[in-house]
């Protein structure tokens, strides 16, 4: 089975972060608001065709926090739509520590391609690496949320201190 190690950069504090992972993951486990039928995506011209759009396949998520790391979750996934034809994976999001206000997204595992003997000749010769670059889609955009999430947390926050204060 192909492993999957990527790792993305967080603008946002380490403590921030886990709990925006878990917020999202959660929410995208149980399809609410945004994340309703949240799908992994790539380009066409991941496919080798015209970059004029992409491919998304919808996919159920399951999410438990991580028993043996505090600031992980144990994740798995497969297609909502014909499991059998599209990688499904198993594995972990944490979040690492990184330098002052900074920390950083990694998601580790291993994925099946469908289709044993077929989805190994056919992710070789003919679409190698979408299956890789699905999840490197996956992780930016759940960094780019987790991101976007405490950003808008902190900025109510400030919001309610500093403006709906009465003044005296």
């Amino acid at each position: 089975m192909p492993e999957a190690r990527l790792e993305r950069k967080l603008a946002i504090p380490m403590e921030s972060a886990v709990q925006a992972l878990g917020s999202l993951l959660h929410a995208i486990a149980r399809q609410e608001g945004p994340w309703r039928g949240f799908a992994l995506h790539v380009g066409f011209g991941d496919l080798h065709l015209p970059d004029v759009g992409y491919v998304a396949v919808p996919i159920h998520l399951s999410v438990e926090k991580d028993a043996d790391r505090p600031h992980a979750f144990a994740i798995a996934f497969a297609s909502a739509h014909l499991p059998a034809a599209f990688p499904g994976l198993r594995g972990r999001m944490e979040v690492l520590p990184g330098s002052l206000g900074e920390s950083a997204l990694r998601l580790t595992g291993t994925y099946e391609l469908p289709m044993p003997l077929f989805g190994k000749f056919f992710d070789t010769a003919f679409m190698p690496g979408v299956a890789e670059r699905s999840l490197e889609n996956f992780i930016d955009e759940i960094a780019a949320a987790c991101e976007a999430h405490v950003n808008r947390r902190e900025a109510d926050y400030a919001r309610y201190h500093f403006y709906a204060r009465p003044m005296r």
